[in-house]
């Protein structure tokens, strides 16, 4: 679908990129609040901010399988404005919401439209930008978009804590019109399949027949051949970044929106710096960076009692995932075209976040957040080691697997 795709591009322009990535960021930015919104407001009911975020993350990652569907059906611009416009309505209803059920709506809202938003953004990029820029764009894409998220997602909890819940979602629901606005910078025939490429719409709905009808035919393509080590390693990152958005600000207390700046910020600078690292050095270096940044700032936040390190090891959380996703999104788009490189990524990251949601409320709940982090860090350092031998190993013997294609005339060297 990427080369179909392709082929109804216009005219190479940065004014589609700019568009996306804008809109993206405002989309980011509603849903970083609402991931730390509830635990910092609502601090004394843990449980309720475990059940929030899981459900919220269980949306998210429900939608994303169908999103390349609808980006070929419908067009990226449509995708765009419609995911981002139902985010912003879960912030508001979150915002105002008065009892567990209508939270546990906003969480829903909230959840569908940025799944859908944030898939239909990283196969954007990979639509609107050449292939040999690829990796640098992802880079360039990732800074911007964490960077907004990492001014705004403070801002948007410090309104709440300042003001109210409520306050911010109406600021929320703005910040989704202009979103939605800004999508139209994206050329409508961008994406779509359906209609202008009827024959390749054809071959695809034969393909679905033929995979099997539904949502399950869909799920057994997707999950065909997906490089499931740099997923893992994905996953094991976003489950200490979740722990930076979410417990660490618990721990920190008055320093709670400074905590979450600090990794937000980490993250946006790590989003380019991993794309930078990959270019100038290898995947494998960038790998281990990366991790070894994480489990760093994963474990001087939770063992120092100084506010200042506190805020800088976030700071160090957000800088080491930030590389990490830039670095496993690069190479799951080598190994698989844009629309389910960008779909198992997302999976594995909001895979992260929904199960670090859940499990750092339990931990907060039983005291376990001090051993949590350090044997999920662990587990990080030793999962970078054995998917860098992997991708050598691969890389060494030329043979047929994922990780063996990835050296094939692309940017970046695999060993």
């Amino acid at each position: 679908m990427d080369g179909e795709n392709r082929a109804v591009m216009p005219a190479p322009s940065t004014r589609p990129l700019a568009a996306l990535t804008a809109a993206v960021s405002l989309g980011l930015t509603i849903f970083f609040t609402l991931y730390s919104l509830v635990p910092v407001t609502r601090a004394d009911s843990p449980g309720l901010s475990s059940l929030f975020l899981g459900t919220m993350m269980a949306f998210v990652m429900g939608v994303q399988a169908f999103t390349p569907a609808l980006v070929g059906r419908f067009s990226l611009r449509f995708v765009l404005a419609g995911s981002v416009g139902l985010a912003a309505v879960g912030g508001l209803i979150t915002g105002m919401s008065a009892s567990t059920s209508t939270l546990l709506i906003g969480a829903v809202a909230g959840g569908a439209g940025f799944g859908t938003l944030i898939v239909a953004g990283a196969q954007g990029v990979a639509l609107l930008v050449p292939a040999d820029k690829l990796g640098r764009a992802l880079g360039v894409y990732g800074l911007i978009t964490m960077a907004a998220s990492a001014l705004g997602s403070p801002l948007g909890v410090q309104l709440a804590l300042t003001f109210s819940p409520a306050i911010f979602g109406v600021c929320a629901l703005f910040a989704g019109i202009i979103a939605a606005g800004l999508s139209f910078g994206v050329p409508a025939a961008v994406g779509r399949v359906s209609g202008s490429r009827p024959a390749a719409a054809a071959e695809e709905r034969g393909h679905c027949a033929a995979s099997g009808k539904g949502g399950a035919g869909r799920l057994r393509r997707l999950l065909a051949d997906a490089p499931w080590l740099v997923l893992c390693f994905l996953l094991l990152g976003i489950i200490v970044l979740s722990h930076g958005l979410s417990s660490l600000p618990v721990l920190a207390s008055a320093y709670a929106a400074v905590v979450i700046f600090s990794v937000q910020a980490g993250n946006a600078l790590g989003r380019w710096l991993g794309g930078e690292l990959e270019a100038r050095s290898t995947t494998g270096v960038t790998i281990v960076t990366g991790a070894v940044l994480l489990a760093a700032g994963g474990i001087a936040g939770v063992l120092a009692a100084i506010p200042a390190v506190v805020v800088a090891a976030g700071g160090l959380v957000g800088l080491g995932v930030g590389i990490v996703q830039t670095v496993t999104l690069h190479t799951a788009m080598r190994l698989m075209d844009a629309g389910r490189a960008s779909v198992m990524w997302n999976l594995s990251v909001d895979g992260g976040l929904w199960t670090g949601g859940i499990l750092w409320g339990l931990a907060l709940t039983s005291g376990f957040v001090e051993g949590g982090v350090l044997l999920v860090s662990t587990l990080i350092v030793f999962v970078s080691v054995t998917l860098v031998l992997q991708l050598r190993r691969s890389g060494r013997s030329g043979g047929s697997g994922d990780l063996a294609r990835a050296t094939d005339g692309t940017p970046g060297r695999i060993h």
